[in-house]
């Protein structure tokens, strides 16, 4: 980016902040975060400096400086199966209306949202269906693809849609956005995490479920590492999870919570660098 200019982007539902994370090995500058939960955001306080807003229904899109780029990990219980499926039913679920209030008022230059794979069909494609042509609706120019961690460098089978949008800002070939070739990477456990796995690629992390017996269907922390029963620590997790140097507070249980609810930051490095490359003019 040409010297003195600063791209600005707030971070929604921030959690331990993943896009954060990401965002900053760029230059790029944080002027708001929100969360609710205590435990997220005192480790993003310490992490990143920042002190986070709380709810976002009680946030008002016209207190937030200018900004470049709106990054929103919104609620996913509402279009899960663990979460039941609601959908817009789930009062999670009308948080995407808490997101568009922003899109609305601040009007930022790139809209990026994070959510389960199976809010693509939601509802028979419903549910996509209302956030895709909402998004439209205020101009954007909408592409989305789902991602999996695995392909990427990192063995975990964890899988999130991505939902990428642009405004006003010349994109390069917004249709080879998600050609993702030079990423692609493939680890095993065993390489990975450097203990002698048996299973090559981690279950996804949850928040539930976990100390299960091995061969339960809800397992998730469980593998048998030289034939001895062994359980994911909470460093294990936070690599499994792209973090390095980082640091969580709180409880064990809450740590875990956190890391099952938070976006692999392969991703977020991933559109980030994506978003760079192909709106070279914004971002040079």
């Amino acid at each position: 980016m040409s010297e003195g200019k600063v791209i600005k982007f707030i971070d929604l539902f921030c959690g331990i902040g993943s896009f954060h994370y990401s965002f900053k090995k760029f230059g790029f500058k944080c002027v708001m975060a929100s969360d609710i939960y205590p435990p997220a955001k005192d480790t993003y306080k310490k992490q990143y400096g920042i002190e986070t807003l709380g709810d976002i229904c009680d946030i008002k899109p016209e207190d937030i400086e200018p900004y470049d780029i709106l990054c929103a990990g919104f609620p996913c219980q509402p279009f899960s199966q663990a979460g039941h499926g609601k959908g817009f039913d789930d009062e999670r679920g009308t948080m995407f209306s808490q997101v568009m209030r922003f899109v609305k008022h601040n009007e930022p230059k790139v809209v990026i949202l994070e959510n389960v794979q199976a809010l693509k069909n939601h509802d028979k494609g419903k549910s996509f269906a209302k956030i895709e042509s909402d998004l439209k609706e205020e101009g954007y120019d909408v592409i989305h693809k789902v991602l999996t961690c695995s392909d990427y460098g990192i063995p975990q089978m964890r899988k999130r849609l991505f939902i990428v949008c642009f405004k006003g800002i010349e994109v390069k070939d917004i249709d080879k956005f998600f050609d993702l070739d030079e990423y692609k990477e493939k680890k095993t456990m065993t390489e990975y995490l450097g203990k002698n796995f048996a299973k090559e690629t981690a279950y996804t992390l949850r928040c539930g479920g976990k100390g299960s017996p091995i061969d339960d269907r809800h397992n998730w922390d469980g593998y048998w590492v030289d034939g001895q029963e062994y359980r994911l620590t909470i460093e294990d997790g936070l690599k499994l999870q792209g973090f390095e140097n980082f640091e969580m507070v709180g409880k064990k249980n809450e740590q875990w919570k956190m890391l099952g609810n938070t976006i692999p930051t392969v991703f977020t490095d991933i559109i980030g660098k994506q978003v760079i490359k192909h709106c070279p003019a914004y971002f040079k």
